[in-house]
């Protein structure tokens, strides 16, 4: 009887135990934890930016100075594709087929003074048959080009540390073991770029880009064991990167947009990037366009280049007073180091025109070790004759 009386009570007990768990309530409970959770989990979206991305806008900038009073150059752009064939699902479409969205909105990025003219007349003639008009825009330039290399695998290397220690005997053996293993492979992936003129079709000569990035795959492996008499256990920790190559090819295309423009426009584009150096195209084509000029035009060259470095000087082409002290002060501040020089050749401009002050370069430059002290002429530039 007493055995009875006690199962009863146990089961009335589990029962009210499972009915206040399992309720209504409780689950929703539950359910609202589980939520808030996972959406805390949740990976948001996030800007998709390149390294070169802020070259991009800087750039833009760079060119409200430099071509200031200039006229808007339009680019428009062929299809950019894929000339390795490595996109084709057959082969697992490891590289996209079309990559002309991208250079599309790498030219975007510069600014107001390069402009992109798309092409899409299929769009256009379907809206002029409901009447809508247009003002045509002609393009300035082209830009061709394709993925052009896809190298996978190019280098690769491993390594792999083991170490195991047994000690005891009998029932009381233990045996520890461990084992660390890396692996890294590289592939690369190049673009090509280049420049055509819209009103002649002819590439203009040695404006182009060729960039190439290498692609990291990284595995790495540990594994641990331990084992006491014909009794063990262990564990194994596995991770992988495989840098994206849709990323890396957007970074190839902001770089190399960035390259072809700035050669395009004669303008030092490499002051935007972190540790640029000079293009010797750009170098070389200032250089011949300069040596070009006749004395006047080049002393009107000098006095727009030092009013961009705030130097209140008239466009005279005339070395008048105004223009002499400024030239003295600018190198005497910047580029004492050279001691003088003559700003009539192209040695003399040089520094003058490529170190246009920037908003991103560093802090004020300070005064050249070297420049003349308050109230003596200093060091500085003079012009020809």
């Amino acid at each position: 009887m007493m055995m009875k009386k006690t199962m009863r009570w146990g089961a009335l007990a589990l029962a009210a135990a499972l009915a206040g768990c399992a309720t209504t309530e409780n689950a929703l409970k539950d359910a609202n934890t589980l939520l808030q959770e996972r959406e805390a989990d949740k990976l948001l979206p996030v800007t998709n930016l390149s390294p070169y991305a802020l070259a991009l806008g800087r750039f833009g900038r760079m060119l409200d100075i430099y071509k200031e009073g200039d006229p808007v150059i339009y680019m428009q752009t062929r299809s950019i594709l894929d000339a390795t064939n490595l996109s084709s699902p057959l082969v697992g479409a490891e590289i996209p087929g079309d990559i002309t969205e991208m250079v599309r909105t790498a030219v975007n990025r510069i600014g107001a003074r390069v402009v992109y003219v798309p092409y899409h007349p299929d769009y256009l003639v379907s809206q002029a048959q409901l009447g809508a008009k247009f003002g045509v825009t002609m393009p300035d330039f082209l830009i061709t080009g394709a993925l052009t290399e896809f190298d996978r695998a190019i280098a690769g290397a491993g390594r792999v540390n083991s170490a195991g220690i047994e000690f005891g005997k009998g029932n009381g053996k233990t045996t520890l073991g461990g084992d660390v293993k890396r692996t890294a492979i590289y592939s690369a992936l190049a673009l090509d770029l280049n420049l055509v003129s819209f009103s002649t079709q002819q590439m203009v000569p040695q404006v182009q880009a060729s960039n190439v990035v290498k692609v990291l795959n990284f595995s790495s492996e540990d594994n641990a064991s331990l084992g006491f008499y014909g009794d063990a256990f262990g564990f194994k920790l596995e991770g992988k990167y495989l840098q994206g190559r849709h990323s890396a090819i957007r970074t190839l295309v902001d770089l190399s947009v960035l390259e072809l423009i700035g050669k395009a426009t004669n303008t030092p584009y490499w002051r935007c990037i972190p540790n640029g150096t000079p293009d010797p195209v750009v170098v070389e084509n200032m250089r011949a366009a300069y040596n070009g000029l006749s004395p006047e035009l080049k002393l009107g060259l000098i006095q727009v280049t030092l009013r961009k470095y705030g130097e209140p000087v008239q466009v005279t082409q005339k070395y008048d007073e105004d223009t002499q002290r400024a030239l003295q002060k600018v190198y005497a501040e910047r580029y004492a180091a050279r001691g003088t020089v003559d700003v009539m050749t192209w040695d003399g401009f040089e520094p003058l025109f490529f170190g246009v002050p920037m908003a991103w370069d560093n802090a004020t430059t300070p005064a050249v070790a070297g420049a003349a002290p308050t109230g003596s002429a200093p060091t500085g530039a003079k012009a020809g004759t």
